[in-house]
């Protein structure tokens, strides 16, 4: 079913190379474990237009999606400059909690188009250690290269943000601790983020002790000052 689905939703694409269908993911992971995330899927104005033309709301098919959302998680119509579409989004206080709501949407043939991207995701929490690792689905395959601008029909990213130092990947100037991995659709692609807490539970120990030795200097000086 998933399957089918999935291969109507891309042949309305296919038929009219004009439109695109945007898939973002957003997770944040606190030191705790405790987190939140967000999936939106958005559709240009050429999908708009055509969904309109044939009987349906702006958002096409994806309103199938808002009316099986379970109960706990936020849904909501979402509109992104020009683009035009569906907005999940919710919280989790530990990982196997974030694990479980993922298997929830599974069960629905309709909320698992959510993580169609995704082959898998994982979180884990290891010490001073966290790391969110996965890998993103070939979902345009075989003939369908063959297309015309078919990498113009979709394009896929997935944010997410690490308490701590940035350990993976390498780059330079990450920004709030926050890397994007991008997802074209043709390949099987693999993506990992790494960081560790200990360097700044360190700085907070040296901070304290040094706030106690400043504490107590005053006050060995305010009581040399009243004898």
């Amino acid at each position: 079913m998933k399957k089918s689905r999935t291969l109507l939703i891309l042949l309305i694409f296919w038929l009219f190379s004009a439109c695109e269908a945007t898939w973002t993911m957003e997770i944040k992971l606190n030191e705790d474990n405790s987190g939140d995330y967000r999936i939106a899927i958005l559709l240009d104005q050429e999908a708009q237009l055509y969904a309109v033309e044939t009987g349906q709301t702006s958002i096409g098919g994806l309103n199938a999606i808002l009316n099986a959302m379970p109960d706990g998680f936020g849904s909501t119509i979402y509109e992104d400059n020009d683009k035009l579409g569906i907005l999940i989004r919710n919280n989790f206080q530990n990982i196997e909690e974030f694990e479980n709501q993922l298997e929830i949407l599974r069960e629905d043939e309709n909320t698992e188009l959510l993580l169609l991207p995704l082959s898998d995701i994982s979180i884990s929490s290891d010490g001073n250690k966290r790391s969110i690792s996965g890998s993103f689905a070939k979902i345009l395959n075989g003939a369908d290269e063959e297309i015309e601008g078919i990498e113009n029909i979709y394009s896929g990213s997935l944010s997410i943000q690490l308490p701590g130092r940035v350990t993976e990947p390498k780059i330079e100037n990450i920004v709030d601790n926050k890397v994007i991995f991008q997802h074209s659709g043709l390949l099987e692609q693999t993506f990992l983020m790494s960081s560790n807490t200990q360097e700044l539970t360190q700085v907070y120990i040296i901070g304290l002790l040094f706030c106690l030795l400043l504490l107590g200097y005053i006050i060995a000086r305010q009581r040399n000052r009243n004898k």
